[in-house]
This record gives C-alpha cells, sequence and structure tokens, in this order.
C-alpha cells in the first residue's frame, strides 16, 4: 500500500491545528511539524501536534535574519521533507483544509500512479483571491527541492516535469478572517526586498509590486510594475503583463487613464473578460453609459478560456459578468431587462439564497458587504443581492446601479426595507443583511447544511452570536415557506430589528457553530469556518455621482423572464 508523509511548516498556529489535523489525518499516514516562527517566542503548536502522534522539529532562522517570521520558506520546507519516513511526501498550509471527496480522489491517484510519476498536482482553492491554481502536492521523496526564500515552489529537472499527474483534487485556503493580512503581507515584502535585485526572479519582483500595493506603498508599487511593463523579462507571460496592466489601473485615480490601461490589457490578452468588466465600470466615471454596456455585451460574448490560466477569475463567466451586464442596463434605464437577467441567471443555478441587505446612508460599505457576501460564497451563482434603501435617501442613490428595491410606505424604518426586498425575492432562504455584517466562508453552504434537507418546510435559523446563551435570534434567516406561512419577513408592526417580539421562536434550528458577533455591532464572524479578507482583482469604486436616480422597483418577484 502507497503511505504518504505530510511534512509541513508553522508558525504559531494553535488556532488552526485541530481543524487542520482533524481534515488531513484521513489521507496520510505520518505528519511531520517544523515550527518555524524566528524570534517569537512557542505558543502551544508543537505541543498539539505531538498530543497527535506528530513528529515535530524547529527550523531557526539565519543569525542575520532577527525577524519575527521565517526568514526563507524553501529551507524549512525542505527540513519538513528530510523528516519524511515514506515514499511520497505532501505540502499544506495550517490554515488550508481537505474534504472526504478531494481524499478519495487523491489517493485513487496514488493507487494508479505510474512508476514514472514523480509528482501529483491537485487544484488550490484561494477564494480571497479570486483563483483557483494548480501546485504540485504530493511528490516521490527525492525528485524535488523546494526553492525560494519566499513564494517557493518545487524544482523538478526538465525530464521530471513530464511526468506530473494533475487530479482535479481541490484543497481549500480557508485562513481566519479576523487575523487579516498585513502581517504575511510585511513578512512577504520584508522577505523579498532582502533579496539582492540583481537575482529576484521575475516572480520576485511581480510579487513584491502585489504586496506593496497591500500594504498602501503605492508609489513603491507602481515603480515596480512599470519598471516590469517597460522592460519586460522573458518570462512575463500575458496572464502576468495582463494581472499587471488591471491591477496599474486600479491604483489610477483617473477614470480615462485607467481606460487607457485596460484597453493595453485587451490587447494582450483579447480572448479575456476580465478586463472588459473593468472597462466598463470605468465609462461610469467617464459619464458614458452606452459605452459601458457596450463593454459589457462584448464581455458577455467571450466564452471561458481554454486550456489552464493561474490568474483566471472565474465570476466573470458567472455570477460577477452577469451582475456588470445588469449594471451597464441599469445605467441605459433598462431595469427590467437588468432584473431579468439577474432572475434568470440565479434561477438557473438553482435559486437558494436570497440576500436581502437594507441600508441608509453608507453606499460605499454597503457596495462592500455585498462584494464580501458574494465573494465568500461557495456558489455565488446561486445567491442574489437586494439593497433596501428609502426614496429619500439620496447617498444611497449611489446604489441604484446594483438589484435593488425603494419602499415606499413612507416609513423610513429597516423593517419596512428588509420586507420590501424580501417581497422582490425568489430565494428558497431568505437572509437578513447589514452593512455591517461579514459572514463566514462558504457562509451559504453552512446555511443549507444547517436546515438538513428541510428548505421546503416552513422554519427559521437559530443562529448564535458566540456570546448570548438566550435564545435572542440575531439575525433572521428563513425558509420561503416560513415566509410565506408567515405573510412577512420581519413583522410590520415593528419599525427596527428586535428579534424576540418580530420572529416567533418556533419552529427554529440550531446552528451555534456558524457564526458569531465580535463585537457590539452586527459584525458576524465562523467559530468552526475561517475566512480572509478581499480579492486582488476586484470592482473598481464607483464615484456615488456618477450614479443615475433610482427609481422604485415593482415588490413583485415575476418568474424567469426572457431577454427580447
Amino acid at each position: 500500500m502507497t503511505k504518504i508523509s505530510l511534512c509541513i511548516i508553522a508558525g504559531n498556529v494553535e488556532h488552526y491545528m485541530p481543524r487542520f489535523l482533524a481534515s488531513f489525518k484521513p489521507l496520510v499516514d505520518e505528519i511531520v511539524v517544523v515550527q518555524a516562527i524566528g524570534n517569537q517566542a512557542s505558543d502551544s503548536t508543537l505541543y498539539i501536534a505531538r498530543a497527535h502522534g506528530c513528529h515535530v522539529a524547529v527550523y531557526h532562522n539565519d543569525p542575520a535574519h532577527d525577524w519575527p517570521h521565517v526568514d526563507d520558506f524553501a529551507a524549512a520546507r525542505n527540513l519538513a521533507f528530510s523528516l519524511a519516513s515514506h515514499a511520497w511526501v505532501m505540502w499544506a498550509d495550517t490554515d488550508d483544509t481537505i474534504s472526504p471527496h478531494s481524499i478519495k480522489q487523491l489517493k485513487q491517484a496514488l493507487a494508479t500512479a505510474h512508476r514514472d510519476t514523480v509528482a501529483i498536482a491537485a487544484l488550490y482553492n484561494v477564494p480571497e483571491d479570486g483563483l483557483c491554481v494548480y501546485r504540485e502536492r504530493i511528490v516521490r521523496k527525492g525528485h524535488a527541492r523546494w526553492i525560494y526564500p519566499i513564494h517557493e515552489t518545487l524544482d523538478f529537472s526538465d525530464e521530471e516535469k513530464t511526468h506530473i499527474m494533475r487530479v482535479p483534487a481541490v484543497i481549500e485556503h480557508m485562513p481566519d478572517l479576523k487575523r487579516g493580512r498585513a502581517a504575511n503581507d510585511e513578512r512577504n515584502a520584508r522577505i523579498l526586498e532582502s533579496i539582492d535585485p540583481a537575482t529576484r526572479t521575475t516572480g520576485h519582483t511581480f510579487h513584491l509590486f502585489q504586496s506593496l500595493r497591500a500594504l498602501g506603498r503605492i508609489g513603491d508599487a507602481i515603480q515596480i510594475a512599470t519598471g516590469l511593463l517597460r522592460s519586460p523579462p522573458p518570462d512575463l507571460g500575458p496572464p502576468e503583463h495582463y494581472e499587471l496592466l488591471i491591477a496599474l489601473s486600479q491604483l489610477n485615480d483617473s477614470p480615462a487613464n485607467r481606460a487607457q490601461m485596460l484597453l493595453q490589457a485587451v490587447g494582450v490578452c483579447p480572448e479575456r473578460r476580465e478586463a472588459y468588466g473593468e472597462l466598463a465600470l470605468a465609462e461610469i466615471g467617464l459619464n458614458r453609459p452606452e459605452a459601458m454596456l457596450a463593454w459589457t455585451t462584448a464581455m458577455m460574448a467571450l466564452p471561458p478560456p481554454v486550456g489552464y490560466l493561474w490568474n483566471a477569475r472565474a465570476k466573470y463567466y458567472g455570477w460577477c459578468g452577469v451582475n456588470l451586464h445588469a449594471m451597464a442596463h441599469r445605467a441605459n434605464n433598462q431595469h427590467h431587462k437588468a432584473d431579468a437577467l439577474e432572475l434568470n441567471h440565479f434561477k438557473a443555478h438553482g435559486a437558494k439564497i436570497s440576500l436581502l441587505h437594507a441600508t441608509r446612508g453608507r453606499p460605499a460599505l454597503a457596495a462592500k458587504a455585498r462584494l464580501l457576501w458574494f465573494n465568500r460564497a461557495d456558489n455565488p451563482d446561486a445567491i442574489e443581492h437586494i439593497f433596501a434603501f428609502d426614496p429619500d435617501d439620496e447617498a444611497s442613490n449611489a446604489l441604484s446601479l446594483y438589484r435593488h428595491v425603494v419602499p415606499m410606505d413612507g416609513s423610513g424604518a429597516s423593517v419596512g426595507a428588509w420586507n420590501a426586498a424580501a417581497q422582490a425575492s425568489a430565494g428558497h432562504v431568505l437572509v437578513q443583511l447589514n452593512d455591517d455584517f461579514i459572514p463566514p466562508m462558504h457562509w451559504d453552504t453552512l446555511i443549507l447544511e444547517a436546515f438538513a434537507g428541510k428548505i421546503g418546510q416552513p422554519a427559521a435559523l437559530h443562529v448564535s452570536d458566540g456570546h448570548r446563551t438566550d435564545d435572542l435570534l440575531c439575525l433572521c434567516i428563513i425558509t420561503r415557506a416560513r415566509y410565506k406561512q408567515q405573510n412577512h419577513f420581519l413583522h410590520p408592526r415593528f419599525k427596527s430589528f428586535t428579534a424576540t417580539t418580530i420572529i416567533p421562536l418556533w419552529p427554529t434550528m440550531t446552528a451555534s457553530s456558524l457564526m458569531r458577533a465580535t463585537s457590539s455591532s452586527s459584525t458576524i464572524t465562523p467559530t468552526s469556518k475561517a475566512v480572509k479578507d478581499g480579492t486582488k482583482l476586484t470592482l473598481s469604486t464607483i464615484p456615488p455621482n456618477a450614479w443615475p436616480k433610482a427609481k422604485p422597483s415593482s415588490p413583485n418577484s415575476p418568474d424567469s423572464i426572457p431577454i427580447k
């Protein structure tokens, strides 16, 4: 029987270790944990590892690098690999998870691997970056070594590269939202800047640009990116060229200059959708709605890319592309067609969950929250989102290109807004949303699993905030059957959300591990799943004064409407 040694490096990650070990143990026969923490004091990571039967060791930085983190990822990983006992060696990060289905796929691949196979590559899903890339994940011992101190990679001979098997198993990157990315970006930039510029690879330079941008060192980031574009090295391929041009466009405050950079990106990869979508958004700042619609129409005509692209954003070929096209129609006062586009796409993908988002006076925060919920969904194509804001809320006109309703009851209250959004919804499950709610990763799957096959029955989901011990419902999540039974989302007698009086507690279903609040605000984070902020390629900021005035929307939810 083929045996696997899982060899990992770990920081002070006692919070990740139980989940990580529970996830990967069914796949492997041995686990080696090498702690690499620079000059930090150790937490209980190695204690937890030993308690689970892992072999442990410690990597020490070069004395010249008195840093609060590892100084050479490749050296630390090579140490871990050297301690493996079995013929096949696997790596992962402690904030990764793997499903039983993917475990089965990898075991089958190993069982059927040809004797010349030197490695098995699996997909690495990184939702916070909107990417799903192939990485060599399991290696025949002795056939590859790690190289580069940061953004390390396995080095194979040219001959061995032809004997790598690709398997569609998926390893999920599931980091903790609360910890943010700043520490990692600072670490990455420190290591990259310590490398002599004369010996930096093109990949190092590309990653340095990304780290500096994330840290807010915009001038330094722009200088590096423009240097790469002015004198492109031979190994700067079209995907990297494309990525740099789009990233630079997002750093430019001028819509006209942004459009010029995006046109260059289209010239590099005319078959890809991302730059067309960004061009459509740039046209808002230029007050050219017809041009916006022209760009999204061209974008929607492009099929998904043929072959593998490491930086392909699948969302532009799904929910995000449809949303952009619908926004362009609304910019041209074609609201009926826009609503039909989104509703047809939603229903074609199962119409699982409707997000009902009442907001007032905070358009930037509201738009950011909307994007966050889509980016963290497991199946965003089966999600619909509906804003609800009052007719006298001039600030929220900035949201009028998104799908929205404007309650006309004159109450100016949040309950009326949520109820108006519910009337316009079509999902099997209705979820209350505020500007400051933060979801766990794969929140949609967690909600659907919590209902445990009772989606068609009247039911409400009791989500814990992690603090309260009473039966207060901090968030309204109900099935459509429950909505029809009570004939409202929240009781119209009330003006604001008071869960104990608005939502009867029967019948509720408990999901105490789904979410919890971390402050006195309505911020929601998971207890059983970890999350991380943002994506690197996001929708550009849209200036509020560039949007058309909102118009009242029909409260009724029609069946799918064919677009003529």
